[in-house]
């Protein structure tokens, strides 16, 4: 491998090395030189890892049954099936960062929808003994590893640092097999629906994500880490969420680095066991997003699509994966996340670098309409950090070009559905009414970025209100609550000085919130309110001056 090579793939592989001790000697790099010139930005000063590898987490028994629900049998009382929401994750930091304005401890599991009412499992925290061995060493020079940094420069020449909640040091814990299947069959019953488009027998995340946990334990503590989460279950001393969390990523970290090491030796990832190894982080990291996400946690979950995304530019070209179906549905499954939360974003590294749906992806839910709407959130970002003439903006992009694409883009997907075998079926026109909501939102989003919503006013009603129409249409929001929380969004920004449709948009997203249990979409509504009240009808620098201070909107 050429030294060019390897910059190019160590380079790739920063991101991922937020999971790798490898991190250390780089990020005490980025703060030296911060330290050196701004100490604004530098954000974090020091780095952690827990000290201890989890014992293995034996999910393959529970996973041999099915797990009886009667009162003889369970102590836990599982709610009805949830309504659905798009997809995201948990997250536990296998580095831990202390922050200079202070710890950014993660907040408790308050939720109590239902308790465990009986428990035998050890849940030890740290001792006194563990936290002061972690003071102490959060204490040491961060310059002690300079020269680890000097072997390493021929390699790197910059250094993305990535904020992660604390996670500290934990012993070891045993979960009863009991306690694992409610875990895991709350997930199935509950959550597996909420990262998908439209739920279903054929949805990959029970079919085959769940039956991963069996051999891959970072996919049983991602599953844990989040249902416990969403399901508020109490525990004594410690959150088990956080305990599986943590566990979770520490397992991301270890392959992790033996991915980089392997790298920056030269060799290539492209056997069939580094793809399963792939397959498994992928998993993982998606379902901890939404984790984080549940959690209102957004610039951590921003982190792990980051770190998803270098995993998918890793295997996207390597033979190996072809054929693999998995692999390319969670790759899809992350363009959905990227391309989604990109529009609502000022981050142009998020954005340019967002995943979009594989090639040849055309016959899948919604893929044409993604590719198409990312390339709007493209020029659109283009053209704010450039500020190019309004011609150059638009780049081509005129207006019958772009409701060209979007009708293009609705029948692949009502093409997609009706090979999915959704025709006829009583689910069928509440879907024909969701992809009209998606083309409506789509155009309205076009002509507010790239600034053609005065110049094409009457467009831009005739968009609204269909969009309202439609979105007030839905006869079972349960099946499709999933899906709405952006097209909702995008209705709201569009009835500035309109109070009723106001009130609409806030009573959606609550319905939303109330079906999801995900409470970042109480940030979107606060947002909405707070944009409302304003005097500018363009949402957009209330979007910016709000992610500059670390309040970014996001409804994916």
């Amino acid at each position: 491998m050429t030294r060019l090579e390897r910059y190019v793939l160590t380079n790739a592989m920063i991101i991922m090395n937020m999971y790798s001790s490898d991190a250390l000697p780089l990020i005490n790099r980025h703060v030296a030189r911060d330290q050196t010139s701004s100490t604004e930005h530098c954000t974090l000063i020091r780095i952690q890892f827990i000290s201890r590898l989890s014992e293995p987490w034996d999910f393959g028994s529970m996973l041999k049954g099915k797990v009886q629900r009667g009162a003889a049998e369970s102590t836990v009382e599982v709610p009805p099936k949830q309504l659905k929401a798009p997809q995201a994750a948990p997250t536990v930091s296998v580095v831990e960062f202390a922050a200079i304005d202070g710890d950014p401890i993660a907040p408790s599991v308050t939720r109590k929808d239902f308790h465990v009412l009986a428990m035998t499992a050890d849940f030890d925290g740290p001792s006194s003994e563990d936290k002061a061995a972690f003071r102490e060493e959060d204490s040491k020079d961060i310059f002690t590893e300079r020269s680890q940094l000097d072997k390493r420069k021929d390699f790197m020449s910059s250094v993305v640092v990535l904020n992660a909640p604390i996670a500290q040091a934990t012993r070891p814990c045993k979960y009863p097999d009991s306690l694992t299947s409610v875990f895991m069959d709350y997930y199935r019953l509950n959550l597996a629906g909420l990262m998908v488009w439209m739920d279903s027998d054929e949805n990959h995340y029970r079919t085959q994500v769940v039956p991963l946990a069996a051999n891959q334990p970072a996919v049983g503590f991602a599953i844990m880490a989040f249902a416990a989460q969403h399901g508020a279950m109490t525990v004594p001393d410690e959150s088990v969420a956080e305990n599986a969390r943590d566990r979770c990523l520490r397992l991301i970290q270890t392959r992790a680095q033996d991915m980089t090491a392997r790298l920056i030796k030269g060799d290539d990832l492209n056997d069939h066991g580094d793809v399963v190894d792939a397959e498994w982080m992928l998993a993982s990291i998606l379902i901890m997003c939404n984790y984080e996400n549940a959690r209102r946690r957004l610039q951590i979950a921003d982190d792990h699509r980051r770190a998803a995304r270098t995993i998918v530019n890793l295997f996207k070209c390597q033979s190996s994966i072809n054929n693999r179906d998995l692999f390319a549905f969670l790759r899809n499954q992350l363009a959905i996340d990227d391309v989604l939360a990109a529009t609502t974003s000022c981050d142009l590294p998020l954005i340019r670098n967002a995943v979009t749906p594989a090639p040849g992806s055309e016959h899948l839910l919604f893929s044409r309409y993604l590719t198409f709407l990312h390339r709007i959130t493209l020029v659109s970002a283009d053209a704010v950090d450039s500020h190019p003439s309004i011609s150059h903006l638009r780049s081509g992009l005129t207006m019958p070009l772009i409701q060209s694409e979007f009708e293009q883009a609705r029948g692949a997907t009502l093409m997609a559905a009706g090979r999915l075998g959704l025709a006829g079926s009583s689910m069928s026109l509440d879907f024909i009414r969701l992809v009209e909501v998606y083309h409506n939102a789509g155009l309205l989003y076009s002509l507010r970025c790239l600034d053609y919503a005065t110049e094409h006013a009457s467009e831009r009603i005739v968009a609204v209100a269909s969009l309202f129409d439609q979105l007030t249409g839905l006869k079972d929001l349960a099946a499709f609550v999933q899906n709405l929380a952006w097209p909702t969004f995008i209705a709201g920004t569009e009835c500035h000085g309109d109070r009723h449709r106001q009130e609409i948009i806030a009573g959606l997203l609550m319905e939303i919130h109330e079906g999801t249990r995900f409470s970042y979409y109480l940030d979107a509504v606060n947002f909405l309110k707070e944009f409302w009240a304003g005097e500018d009808n363009d949402w957009r620098p209330l979007a910016r001056m709000r992610e500059a201070i670390g309040q970014r909107v996001l409804v994916v």
